[in-house]
């Protein structure tokens, strides 16, 4: 049995045991939030019509992110799923990137044959609200759209659907992205 200095020394010890332990666990917690942040960065988003082009000479398909500035879950997107790891990955390996201000109606991009402002193609796309991801083939044809925020595990799901091409002959609700992922790739047919 200890007497009562000695248990007063133990329990000092134990006390400053635990103050060193929170210190370090909110030391490490602000540590690995930074590390995030860093490995946090953004696709490499293009102007409309360079992604465009860029799409046609590499055959990668175009990931359109139409957004609007006071847009909350637009932000969110953009600062935490698209700036995701395997998001990034995803894209850069199938994807030319590209965003479109909905409420832009001063800029004027060529598409297939018509100038249209940013507003004009976001509803060419079918991008009712924001934020809406639009998903274009290499040659620029609609593919399809997905409105509302998106998650990353489910925006890599949809990459995967569409740059393994699934979307010629299953439906996206029928899709097991399990079985393809953003790595795979179909033998290549033009668009």
């Amino acid at each position: 049995m200890l007497s009562r200095p000695a248990s007063r020394v133990a329990e000092t010890m134990i006390s400053d045991c635990l103050t060193w332990l929170a210190v370090l666990f909110v030391v490490g917690g602000l540590g690995a939030e930074t590390v995030e942040r860093a490995a946090g960065q953004q696709p490499a988003w293009h102007d409309f019509e360079e992604a465009l082009a860029v799409a046609d000479s590499t055959g990668r398909f175009v990931m359109v992110a139409v957004y609007a500035p006071w847009c909350g879950w637009c932000h969110k997107m953009k600062d935490d799923v698209y700036s995701s790891t395997e998001v990034r990955q995803c894209l850069a390996k199938n994807f030319v990137t590209t965003r479109l201000n909905r409420d832009d109606t001063d800029t004027v991009y060529q598409y297939q044959g018509r100038r249209l402002t940013p507003r004009k193609l976001a509803a060419t796309f079918r991008a009712e609200g924001v934020p809406t991801t639009v998903l274009l083939s290499p040659r620029g044809g609609y593919v399809m759209h997905l409105s509302g925020f998106i998650g990353p595990t489910r925006l890599r799901s949809l990459l995967a659907y569409v740059s393994t091409r699934a979307y010629r002959s299953v439906p996206y609700e029928e899709f097991r992205p399990g079985a393809m992922n953003c790595n795979d790739r179909l033998r290549r047919r033009p668009d």
